[in-house]
C-alpha cells in the first residue's frame, strides 16, 4: 500500500474516534448517571417523609384547636362584690369589654379555621375537592 493510502486510514481513524468522544460527551453531559439519579430520587423520598410528617403534625394541631374551640368555657368565679361602687362598676366594665374581646376573638378564629378549611379543600385553582 502506498504511504498515503495509510495516512488516509490513519486519519479516519482518528476522525471516528475524536467524533464518538464527542458524541459520548455530549450525551454525558445531557444525561443524569445512575448514581446521580439514584441520589435524587432518595432525596426527594426524604423530602416527601418529611413532609407527610409535618402534615399529620398540622393536622393534630389542627384537631386540638378545634377540640379547644367547641369546649365550653367555664365562666369565671364571681368575685367579692366590692364596698366601693366606683370600683364595683369597675370591675364590671372590665368584665364586659373582656367578654366582647373573647366573643370577637372567637369569632376571627372561627374565620382563620374555615379559611384553613377551604384552603384545604381547594387543590388547584377552580377544583375543589
Amino acid at each position: 500500500m502506498p504511504l498515503s493510502w495509510r495516512l488516509m486510514m490513519r486519519l479516519r481513524v482518528l476522525g471516528l474516534s475524536r467524533l464518538r468522544r464527542a458524541l459520548l460527551s455530549r450525551l454525558d453531559s445531557r444525561y443524569v448517571s445512575k448514581p446521580d439519579h439514584r441520589q435524587d430520587l432518595k432525596d426527594a423520598l426524604w423530602e416527601v417523609q418529611m413532609l407527610r410528617r409535618e402534615v399529620v403534625a398540622l393536622r393534630d394541631e389542627v384537631d386540638r384547636l378545634r377540640r379547644a374551640a367547641t369546649a365550653p368555657v367555664k365562666p369565671a368565679a364571681a368575685p367579692k362584690p366590692a364596698p366601693d361602687p366606683k370600683a364595683a362598676e369597675a370591675h364590671r366594665l372590665a368584665t364586659e369589654t373582656a367578654e366582647a374581646v373573647d366573643t370577637l376573638l372567637q369569632g376571627e378564629m372561627r374565620i382563620w379555621q374555615a379559611i384553613d378549611d377551604l384552603s384545604a379543600r381547594v387543590d388547584a385553582p377552580g377544583r375543589v375537592r
